[in-house]
Formats: structure tokens, C-alpha cells, sequence
């Protein structure tokens, strides 16, 4: 372990100062960059022996910067993604890009060791392939109609070779259906393209690319747009072109799409071409929210609560009965998401022994009280970038109200064609179906 090179690039300057300062500790020798030009200049004459990334960077985001390493055959060494707003989604797009592991912030110590300690340890260098990623492949828990049905339908769907769409609220585990799909019908973990459609400014040349890329590894694989229902229309118009040339081939590879809104609907607004549609949802699966399917509950807290401590080594932390039944009954605006997000913290940062109701209820409490807070009292701490943010998403919020979630009249009143409108909500994570009037 002694005098092994780790570069920590984050642009946050606590972060990567406590970092460096965690590593030095242990006898690492460590650089920091807080870009993605400050960490090539450091590459230029340095060759460290793992490289700490963080996802979200201005200017180049870690995602880009790997994707780059990757695509010029710079990545002799290993990466470790990091990310305060971690998902699967993001994960497995690092994995297959070449990252080792991927780290949640707020960082524990004890898994930032551990991470880089078995990074090291395993990492051969000029090593090719792909290193799976250690997300599990999670079937629907639980057992109401709901779940089972959601199971049923991919094992049905498994010996198929249809496009399929998932749609439904955010956190509700669409990407992860999705990608269990894919697992179920090809088994190849490396024979996956994702692409985000709420970030990819030049759709038709990532398509042909990353099609072609399946072709020449794999010859057979998915596809997985996510956030379909923000394309705008020219994009749209691309995305049409490229599904008809490709089915003149017949190639084994099938689209798999998801979104957060009922495309059917856009299409009846004028904002989804019919055409796009009818090909991407041959087969049209809807992901019901955690609150429509409240009796799987506490076997996903349950999962969870033992799932964490062995991936993220978080302290083992059981919850009573009585905690469980109070969050059956919650109603999961973030869904699956935010039940994850909840259990990660109480067992970080609550107390020992088991996790009893006061302490979830105090720490609901506590954070929407900090939510208010965050949202009403400290944007001048923030940057000019986050501040509008939580700006539009308290204007949009107010008005949405008003209106009863109706983004036909919220167009009308912010002065927003309305293609344009649904790509502002998804990426301020606003679901105007969750809107009541106030």
C-alpha cells in the first residue's frame, strides 16, 4: 500500500482536501485537481496508480472525462467514480466505460478505505475487459400485485426481442427493470448502451457510435434511452431516422426506453411523434409507485437494511416492527429512491441499536424542516447556477399548484412551448401528477 499515487479530482475543495488528507494517512501520495483540465495537465507528467473521480464537475463533467480516457486509451489505471446524487443508472455507465467502483457521498471513511484498498489490490495494469459493476440486479421485491406482475412481465418479456417502455414516477426502479430485461435476455453486463436524453446534445452521432460499438463487440445487446420523454423534436426526428435504418439489418439489438411521464399523452399534446412512438413502446410496461404498492414496504426496508452494510459498509442497523408499519403508510415522493436514501442515513448517522419510530418520524421531521430551510433561507450561499435552480423549481412548484399539475396551463402561464416545459421539469425531478392545489 505505501507510496502508492492516488489522484483525487473534485471540485469541491473540502472534499478533496479531507480526501487527500484521509489517503496521506494511510501512506498513500496523493494530488489533487478540482477539473477535468487540471487532472490531464497532472497526467501529462505523472502516472498515478488510481484516480478518485468525481460525476459532477463544471466545464467537464467525471462521466465525459472517463468517456475520454477510455475512447483514447488513457485508462491505465483504475477509477473510482464518486457522487453525491449516486444512482444505478450512473453507476453502470461508469462500469462500462471502464470505472472500477463507484462511491456515494457523503463518504464514510470506512468505505473509502476499503474501496481503495481493494481497487489497488485488484487492479492489473494494461488489464482489458470490463469490470462488473457491484449494483445487484434487483428483481421487483415484494409481494402485491403489483410486484408480481412487474416480475411476470419481464420473464415474459425475457424470450422476446421487443422494444420496450417503462414509465413512471422518478425513483420508482424504471432503469433498473430495464437493465434487468437486458440481463435476462443477453447475460452480457458489457453489452449495454446508455443514453441520457436529458444530456445528450449530439443524439445522432452518440447513437451511430455506441450502436456501432455493440456490432463490432458483441453483435447482439441493448440499447437504453433514458429520460426518452425529453427529446425535443428535432432529436426526435433522429432518433426515427436511425430505428428505421436499423431495422433493415435485423440486428439483435433491442430499445429499451424510459420516462417519467405517459408518452401517450405527449403525443395527443403534439409534443411526441406518434411514429417514434409506436416503434420505441412495442411493448408499453407501466412502473407503479412505492405508495400504490405500500404492502411491499418492509421488504424493501428490509433488503436494504441488510443489503448496505455489506456494499457500503454502513453499520447493521434492524428496524423495529412499529418503524416499519409508520413507512408503509408514508407516501414516498421519491419512491424507492428515497426509501434507499433514508435507510443509508439512519444507519450512518443515527444511533446504535435498532432503529425504532421516534427516530424515523424525528428524522422525516427534520428533513423537510431542512428542505424548507435550504430552500427559503440560504441560496446566497449558493452558486448563480444553484440559486436559479431553486428558484425555477419553487416558481414552477407554486404555479403547478395552482393549476392542478396541469403542464398545458403551466405553459400557458410561464410563457414555455411545452416540449421545452417538460424537459425543465424532469431536470428540476418535478412530477406534476404529485400536484395538488393549495
Amino acid at each position: 500500500m505505501s507510496g502508492q499515487h492516488i489522484l483525487v479530482v473534485d471540485d469541491e475543495a473540502a472534499i478533496h482536501q479531507l480526501i487527500s488528507e484521509i489517503l496521506t494517512d494511510e501512506g498513500y501520495q496523493v494530488k489533487t485537481a478540482v477539473s477535468a483540465n487540471e487532472a490531464e495537465k497532472h497526467l501529462q507528467d505523472w502516472q498515478p496508480d488510481m484516480v478518485l473521480l468525481d460525476i459532477w464537475m463544471p466545464e467537464m463533467d467525471g462521466i465525459s472525462l472517463l468517456k475520454q480516457w477510455s475512447e483514447n486509451d488513457q485508462l491505465h489505471f483504475p477509477v473510482v467514480m464518486m457522487s453525491g446524487h449516486g444512482n444505478i443508472e450512473t453507476a453502470i455507465e461508469a462500469t462500462r466505460l471502464g470505472a472500477s467502483d463507484f462511491i456515494e457521498k457523503p463518504i464514510s471513511l470506512a468505505k473509502l478505505l476499503q474501496t481503495t484498498e481493494q481497487v489497488l489490490e485488484n487492479h492489473q495494469p494494461n488489464k482489458k475487459g470490463v469490470v462488473e459493476s457491484s449494483w445487484p440486479i434487483l428483481e421487483p421485491l415484494g409481494n402485491s400485485e403489483c410486484a408480481r406482475e412487474l416480475r411476470n412481465n419481464i420473464d415474459t418479456l425475457a424470450g422476446t426481442r421487443n422494444n420496450v417502455l417503462f414509465w413512471g414516477e422518478s425513483g420508482s426502479g424504471k432503469f433498473s427493470l430495464a437493465y434487468l430485461l437486458h440481463n435476462k435476455r443477453h447475460r452480457k453486463p458489457d453489452s449495454v448502451v446508455l443514453i441520457d436524453c436529458l444530456n445528450c446534445e449530439h443524439l445522432e452521432k452518440t447513437m451511430a457510435s455506441e450502436y456501432q460499438q455493440l456490432l463490432d463487440n458483441h453483435g447482439t445487446g441493448s440499447i437504453i434511452f433514458t429520460n426518452i420523454d425529453c427529446l425535443a423534436e428535432n432529436p426526435q426526428q433522429q432518433l426515427l431516422s436511425f430505428i428505421k435504418q436499423q431495422q433493415s439489418q435485423q440486428e439483435n439489438i433491442q430499445i429499451l426506453t424510459t420516462c417519467q411521464y405517459d408518452l401517450k399523452q405527449l403525443v395527443g399534446n403534439t409534443n411526441f411523434l406518434q411514429d417514434l412512438l409506436n416503434h420505441l413502446a412495442q411493448i408499453n410496461i407501466h412502473v407503479p409507485s412505492l405508495r400504490d404498492r405500500s404492502d411491499d414496504v418492509p421488504e424493501i426496508l428490509n433488503f436494504y437494511i441488510n443489503h448496505l452494510p455489506d456494499q457500503e459498509n454502513t453499520p447493521y442497523r434492524k428496524m423495529s416492527f412499529a418503524a416499519q408499519n409508520h413507512l408503509r403508510n408514508y407516501p414516498w415522493p421519491g419512491n424507492i429512491h428515497e426509501l434507499k436514501s433514508l435507510i443509508r442515513q439512519l444507519q450512518l448517522l443515527g444511533g446504535s441499536g435498532d432503529i425504532e419510530l421516534d427516530e424515523v418520524t424525528d428524522f422525516i421531521q427534520q428533513s423537510h424542516q431542512l428542505d424548507n430551510q435550504t430552500s427559503n433561507n440560504t441560496r446566497y450561499d449558493l452558486s448563480l447556477r444553484e440559486a436559479r435552480e431553486e428558484f425555477e423549481k419553487d416558481y414552477l412548484l407554486h404555479h403547478l399548484r395552482k393549476v392542478d399539475g396541469k403542464v398545458g396551463d403551466l405553459a400557458k402561464i410561464v410563457g414555455m412551448e411545452r416540449t421545452h416545459l417538460y424537459r425543465k421539469l424532469r431536470a428540476l425531478n418535478i412530477n406534476p401528477k404529485s400536484m395538488k392545489s393549495s
